[in-house]
């Protein structure tokens, strides 16, 4: 299947080419090189995983080879992501992205003003999302299926941008709100599990002409076990670095799962200590490494990877449930499988070292 999968993503990256092209095409002579920029931070190596999603999930179930309209959509999610991404680091300010410097960076770099370098990047994100509505009318299927995918497609960018919402308004700003209405794991099902799994495989199952409400159902349930796994994940990696990343959810004082575990089991004195230190705009390395050691101390580290652990292996159950065909159960089997590798940690206080 190995081989296969390099084959999916050959073709996505293919079809994903070819649906940029259109829009510089389409764009005015003066304004192509901001398209270009665009184009360049697309196709930035990255995981691909939500068309990888979609288009393992269409195979499982379709016996049809045309699957043009898989790869359409597929790359149609992969540029839409690439959207937001540009959207996110302007919120952000942030400077990387994958390695290189974020699409509002280049462009400020490029015309020497930092405002315009923002306004170009979040006008080139609208551009992109009304022009990929174009192309999703492109799509080669009955009008039923059609009117449930666009459906699809509104929901899933709706339910990001409400993950975003609560991930803006709680950043920087916790209080005891996080433990009462359990933020984190709102954001995590908004912004990760229906955007990342649940959308992508619906997609794929749609495309392929089923309509079997229970299999909807269990696809939509692995979705979120996942996804909300996946981002308890990035969680981690995000509070103690690893994978490239840096520690930008204390820097930034991310709502996280992390955040909520540990202020559930410290005294009333070092819960107020982690929220005023969380919650400041400008930290020191003491504050982080003490936010980090409340976190070890607490237990909260170890417990997050145990319920990491439990989610992934409740949505694998659910995986042998389905009436998906073996090669795309076992790819995707796969992918889950990968969540459980957590990079090293390093010394956790209370239970020795954290690894994958």
């Amino acid at each position: 299947m190995r081989e296969e999968a390099l084959e999916i993503q050959k073709a996505v990256e293919q079809e994903i080419q070819r649906i940029l092209n259109g829009l510089f095409e389409d764009t005015p002579g003066e304004l192509k090189d901001v398209i270009v920029e665009f184009s360049h931070f697309v196709l930035r190596p990255g995981k691909r995983i939500r068309p990888f999603l979609l288009v393992l999930t269409y195979k499982g179930y379709s016996d049809n080879d045309a699957e043009n309209n898989a790869l359409k959509l597929a790359a149609i999610i992969e540029i839409m992501h690439a959207f937001l991404l540009v959207h996110d680091d302007v919120i952000d300010e942030s400077l990387l992205r994958r390695g290189e410097l974020t699409l509002h960076k280049i462009y400020e770099s490029k015309f020497e003003n930092e405002k315009l370098g923002k306004d170009l990047a979040i006008i080139v994100g609208d551009i992109i999302s009304f022009y990929l509505l174009g192309v999703l009318s492109e799509l080669n299927i009955e009008s039923r299926t059609f009117r449930k995918v666009l459906r699809l497609f509104s929901d899933c960018y709706v339910k990001t941008g409400y993950g975003q919402l609560l991930d803006i308004l709680y950043t920087g700003r916790l209080d005891e709100t996080i433990l009462t209405d359990d933020i984190p794991a709102k954001i995590s099902l908004l912004k990760t599990a229906y955007y990342t799994f649940i959308h992508p495989m619906l997609f794929g199952y749609y495309l392929s002409g089923q309509n079997d409400e229970k299999e909807i159902k269990t696809l939509t349930e692995i979705g979120k076990l996942v996804g909300i796994a996946f981002q308890y994940r990035d969680d981690i990696i995000g509070t103690f670095g690893g994978d490239k990343k840096s520690v930008n959810d204390i820097v930034e004082g991310k709502a996280t799962i992390l955040i909520k575990k540990t202020s559930e089991k410290l005294s009333s004195e070092k819960k107020m200590t982690l929220f005023d230190i969380i919650s400041k705009k400008e930290k020191t390395q003491e504050e982080i490494e003490l936010i980090q050691s409340l976190i070890l101390e607490s237990g909260a580290l170890t417990e997050t990877v145990n319920e990491i652990n439990i989610l992934v292996l409740k949505a694998l159950d659910l995986l042998e449930k389905l009436f998906m065909k073996d090669r795309s159960k076992e790819e995707i089997k796969r992918i889950l499988n990968k969540i459980l590798e957590i990079p090293q940690i390093g010394e956790v206080r209370n239970g020795g070292e954290i690894s994958g």
